[in-house]
């Protein structure tokens, strides 16, 4: 399997198309130069979760009788769960800084 197959197979679980692939792929060129090669998924892990943010849909569609609703603990597992994976920290990591100098 391919980098390219890879992607494309685990964002499809996400409604993630095509151009949105392709996208991952360009702009994690310097972690899979190749996106044909054979894939390493942790390192095909490690590309999704980088640009995973940017690629979840902001809004609901509703339209008539046809609705698309997310389950968002899902996504949010799955995406805690790839970063653990790969060591990355999630941006939605709440962030612990030092403010005992405000005392």
């Amino acid at each position: 399997m391919t980098y390219k197959e890879w992607i494309t197979a685990t964002a499809s679980r996400f409604t993630i198309g095509a151009a949105d692939v392709e996208l991952i792929l360009f702009n994690q060129r310097t972690l899979i130069p190749d996106e044909n090669a054979e894939a390493n998924a942790v390192t095909a892990k490690k590309a999704l979760c980088k640009e995973f943010s940017s690629l979840i849909p902001l809004a609901d569609v509703g339209e008539g009788g046809f609705s698309i609703s997310w389950n968002w603990e899902a996504i949010k597992f799955w995406y805690s769960q790839a970063c653990a994976e790969v060591g990355i920290v999630p941006k939605s990591a709440p962030k612990i800084r030092d403010k005992s100098s405000c005392w």
